[in-house]
């Protein structure tokens, strides 16, 4: 029987996701669904772009770092460090990516399921909720979409089971139909897959903390580039 398994924030970690996979014995029958959050931080975000480009039965939602992407090829916003170096990754490639990041949708509903990348608002249909509700799970009632005096918006949820992702929890957060599965890919963590049909949870671990040696690499590079401009 096909299976729908929803994949937490990759953040370019490729082995992981491919480890990830052949763990659940991923197979043509199955469709892999990523909350979104494909691209920053980790070291091979080409390769995980590709991936859900090129399978038929492999889908994303449009996450807070993807719609960074669209903002700043449009002129519209300032690439923070992790962009910068994931653009410099990509190359030519970035054009095509952004032009499939326009094409992800916010949400989308599997077998009872709701799937969105950050939040959602338990009285309103997916089509209606806020874009920033969606993509940043910054709520009406609440400063940021984490607020560490008040918890979480999925204290004060009450609505049909979600799966989101986009805050970093250690491990795995059930609250309230809620189930929050971004476990750190990128910092060292595990990625971590929800098989839907039977609420089964199953994760890697990754080989490193790949945003910690990234930002060191970056700023170790622009070291030697000043010191040789003297």
């Amino acid at each position: 029987m096909s299976r729908t398994i929803v994949i937490g924030d990759v953040h370019g970690c490729y082995e992981e996701l491919m480890l990830l996979l052949k763990k659940l014995s991923f197979s043509d029958e199955d469709e892999v669904i990523c909350v979104g959050d494909l691209i920053d931080r980790g070291p091979n975000p080409r390769a995980v772009v590709e991936f859900f480009m090129q399978h038929d039965n492999a889908h994303s939602l449009l996450g807070n770092h993807e719609d960074k992407h669209i903002r700043i090829h449009s002129g519209e916003l300032t690439p923070a460090l992790s962009q910068k170096i994931c653009i410099e990754e990509l190359g030519d490639f970035w054009h095509t990516a952004v032009a499939y990041f326009q094409r992800l949708p916010l949400w989308l509903e599997r077998k009872g399921f709701h799937i969105v990348h950050a939040g959602i608002l338990p009285f309103l249909r997916p089509n209606n909720q806020p874009r920033n509700v969606l993509l940043r799970g910054r709520m009406p009632w609440m400063a940021s979409h984490y607020d560490k005096s008040h918890g979480g918006w999925w204290k004060y949820y009450n609505g049909s089971p979600v799966v989101y992702g986009h805050v970093f929890h250690r491990e795995v957060h059930i609250e309230n139909n809620t189930f929050g599965i971004d476990t750190g890919a990128c910092h060292g963590g595990h990625l971590t897959a929800f098989v839907l049909d039977n609420r089964q949870m199953v994760q890697v671990r990754s080989a490193e903390d790949y945003w910690r040696i990234q930002r060191d690499q970056y700023r170790k590079k622009r070291r030697g580039a000043q010191q040789q401009s003297l």
